[in-house]
């Protein structure tokens, strides 16, 4: 729209500051073909409306010679960037604007040394100091013998479409409750932090997925609001205690993940366990002090990996690290994201393994630790799977509470378990007083028929209820009190004996004791593995039998092995022992034989 002559040539100005070629200085009409531009009708001379054009156009036009200096500049442009059509025109606009000097050389080579269009958007500074981002179009401008002797530069603010970009990109990168990234920012950043790895040998860090267990608990007790500041607490804990450098997301309702660039494989359980004892286990929701089980998995970042399958690495990790009930985080090893599709499909099989008659009953003998005689059994349930063979518990057990399929299991345990010890009776009057013991799960605890359940299995199989021991462990008393106090008292009620498993490697194991209706105490096989190796050891389970004889439960230890262990048992007065060193779990036909009590 705008022709500038050569420099040489004398360029007009009139009041408004717009300036234009001699070209346009004549005050008569110059022919239709000079500039393409017909004005019949509008009255005036053609350089007049090109005058006013330029003058009231709302877009910001500029011409700057090949040296820079500023040779157009209209009313707009002196409102986008401040500066006066005065304090740029015939001045050096480089040295009037210094962020528009590195600019200038590219627009130098690129578009008077060419011929085309150059469009692109870019950051300026105001004549005031603040940023602002405009897009614009220059073209070279040509005298009559087609030399480029200037630059027209077309220009639009875009300062608020910028914003409202980022504002955008911002929410859909970032989760609206806490401020963390999302799942779709965190990978964004993580493309971007992964690249200048790639091709490098070793690794580029680990990526940590946390879930934050009894959120629902939490909303279902206090309400949605008390669930949220629960949420937003431990988010500014989680980001409180990682790394400038590192990366912290949430990744969906209760599940969190931490990117720790530059970890190597080496030390990452050391950068882990401090993440963990930072962020901590309990938060304050509404005045009321929250517990909180926070979990882990870990997946190191293979070289030139995707983002997207190291989070899933690290999902595996999570769900082993909720297999193993004392473990607070998972490091992946090689084959277990492997071994993770083959559980989708096991976890199917396992839905109907009870009616397809796969589930079988091992029993290990409880022994006493005065006279070695058996005094009961616990049972352990096995599936004798059609292709992989027998399984043991630590193979589905957790992907059955996982699934759902847990309650199913363990129905069909205290049926067969009562059925087999009925069976004991009538071939072996000798075996009339021996007890079998039952680990209840958690989904069992909680259902409301859980009692009326066991008094009819017990009913139907003719057994003394104090035959049936009841095992329950004390992170499973943790979910609901009230509701689990209610529920074991019903079962002493109808005279079946409760036991106390695994104690000492809960957070609550006194109040255990104190709060509700436990017979028996079982002493945890990680501290009886001490006993001989670690002295602290022999201190804890030495008290644990005192202390509970001090209440007046039975104490049995789990995880008898050694010689040494049964007579240090023996010596500090424990009532009945489990483990290889009595007995092997085994099938009820095996049992046939045994030297009862």
């Amino acid at each position: 729209m705008v022709v500038v002559a050569d420099r040489e040539s004398p360029l007009p100005q009139d009041a408004s500051g717009v300036k234009l070629g001699s070209s346009f200085g004549s005050a008569t009409t110059p022919s239709a073909g000079s500039t393409g531009l017909s004005v019949a009708g509008f009255g005036m001379p053609e350089h007049e409306l090109l005058k006013i054009m330029v003058a009231q156009s709302p877009v910001a036009m500029s011409v700057v010679d090949a040296a820079g200096v500023g040779v157009l500049w209209n009313p707009a442009a002196e409102r986008i960037f401040g500066w006066s059509a005065g304090e740029v025109i015939g001045h050096h606009l480089p040295t009037v604007d210094p962020s528009f000097a590195a600019e200038f050389g590219d627009i130098q080579s690129s578009t008077l040394r060419g011929n085309q269009v150059v469009a692109q958007e870019t950051r300026r500074r105001h004549r005031d100091g603040h940023l602002i981002d405009v897009a614009f179009s220059t073209v070279p401008l040509r005298d009559h013998g087609g030399r480029a002797v200037a630059v027209l530069g077309i220009i639009w603010e875009i300062t608020e479409r910028k914003r409202i970009e980022a504002e955008l990109i911002r929410q859909a990168h970032h989760d609206d409750l806490t401020g963390l990234l999302n799942r779709v920012g965190l990978t964004a950043k993580l493309c971007a932090q992964m690249e200048p790895a790639a091709g490098r040998s070793g690794t580029y860090g680990a990526i940590a997925v946390l879930n934050l267990g009894r959120l629902k608990e939490v909303n279902d007790a206090f309400g949605l609001p008390a669930g949220d500041e629960m949420l937003c607490a431990f988010a500014k804990r989680i980001r409180r205690a990682v790394r400038p450098s590192d990366l912290v997301a949430r990744l969906d309702a209760d599940t969190f993940a931490v990117a720790l660039p530059q970890v190597g494989a080496v030390h990452v359980d050391a950068a882990v366990a401090r993440l963990f004892a930072r962020i901590g286990t309990s938060c304050v929701v509404g005045g009321r002090t929250v517990s909180v089980e926070l979990r882990g998995g870990v997946a190191v970042c293979l070289e030139s990996e995707a983002p997207a399958d190291a989070l899933r690495r690290a999902a595996v990790a999570l769900h082993q690290a909720k297999r193993q009930p004392h473990v607070r985080f998972h490091v992946l090893q090689a084959g277990d994201d492997r071994s993770f599709g083959g559980r989708v499909e096991l976890a199917e099989q396992l839905s109907g393994a009870a009616d397809r008659g796969e589930l079988r009953l091992h029993f290990q003998p409880i022994v006493s630790a005065a006279s070695g005689l058996v005094t009961g059994a616990e049972a352990l349930v096995r599936w004798e799977h059609p292709d992989r063979g027998l399984l043991s518990p630590d193979r589905f057990i957790s992907l059955a509470e996982e699934t759902g399929s847990i309650s199913m299991i363990g129905r069909w345990v205290l049926e067969e378990a009562c059925r087999t010890l009925a069976g004991w009776a009538a071939g072996d009057p000798a075996s009339a007083q021996l007890s079998v013991s039952v680990n209840l799960s958690i989904a069992q605890l909680q259902e409301p028929e859980l009692g009326a359940h066991i008094a009819e299995v017990i009913a139907n199989c003719g057994l003394a209820p104090e035959r049936l021991h009841l095992e329950i462990t004390e992170s499973m008393l943790s979910v609901d009190l009230e509701a689990a106090a209610g529920v074991l008292e019903h079962l002493t009620d109808l005279g079946v004996v409760l036991a106390i498993d695994d104690f000492g490697t809960g957070n609550s194991s006194l109040i255990a004791l104190r709060r509700f209706p436990f017979q028996i105490l079982k002493v945890d096989q990680s501290f009886v593995g001490g006993i001989g190796v670690r002295p602290d050891d022999e201190v804890i389970v030495a008290a644990t039998i005192a202390l509970a004889h001090g209440l007046g439960l039975t104490v049995v230890a789990e995880g008898v092995e050694t010689e040494a262990q049964r007579q240090f048992l023996v010596r500090h007065g424990c009532d009945e022992l489990q483990g290889f060193l009595l007995g092997r779990p085994a099938p009820a036909s095996q049992w046939l034989g045994l030297e009862w009590t």
